[in-house]
């Protein structure tokens, strides 16, 4: 095991961090092994470190992990365990600054939900933080009403319901069909 900050920053370097879009850390290879000399990702020599994307292998960690430096970070997933069943013992994992974040996979079965420092964002609440910021946006549009926004939003669930009218009528036999005109 290796301290996990430490591996960071030997890893990925500062000025790489904030380009950083997915990040794959796993104790096995992707050909399942723990360890074999004659395999290319348990030599590490297919790891790869391209900016956006990083994936490391025979990789297991222990202690605080701070992301905090990847703002632009989308994926984070740390997985696997090695051939004595030991999996990654992180304490603490910072992504307090990493609002882009929409995957987060960490499977370890001991590690507790609270190593997380953020509060993860549920897609609902999202979209409510989308449409709030939409509708703030558009009340300060001049010349539009509040009776427009309603009138578009009436339109919007007449289209909805006659596309979801047309779908069931289509699954209808065609004596059904005849019967409900």
């Amino acid at each position: 095991m290796v301290n996990a900050n430490e591996w960071l920053n030997e890893k990925i370097p500062m000025n790489k961090r904030a380009q950083a879009t997915y990040i794959y850390i796993n104790r096995q290879c992707h050909k399942g092994h723990v360890w074999n000399t004659d395999c290319s990702y348990c030599n590490e020599r297919n790891n790869t470190a391209r900016p956006p994307n990083y994936q490391f292998h025979n990789t297991l960690l222990e202690g605080e992990l701070d992301l905090n430096d990847f703002i632009n970070l989308q994926s984070l997933h740390i997985t696997g365990l090695n051939s004595m069943g030991e999996r990654h013992q992180l304490t603490s994992l910072k992504i307090d600054k990493c609002n882009k974040l929409t995957s987060l996979q960490i499977d370890n079965r001991n590690t507790p939900a609270s190593i997380l420092s953020k509060q993860l964002v549920t897609d609902r609440d999202r979209s409510k933080e989308q449409v709030e910021k939409l509708t703030n946006i558009i009340r300060n549009i001049k010349d539009f009403s509040l009776s427009d926004i309603k009138l578009a939003t009436k339109k919007m669930e007449e289209e909805n319901l006659e596309y979801q009218v047309t779908v069931i009528k289509s699954k209808l036999t065609e004596d059904c069909q005849l019967w409900l005109e």
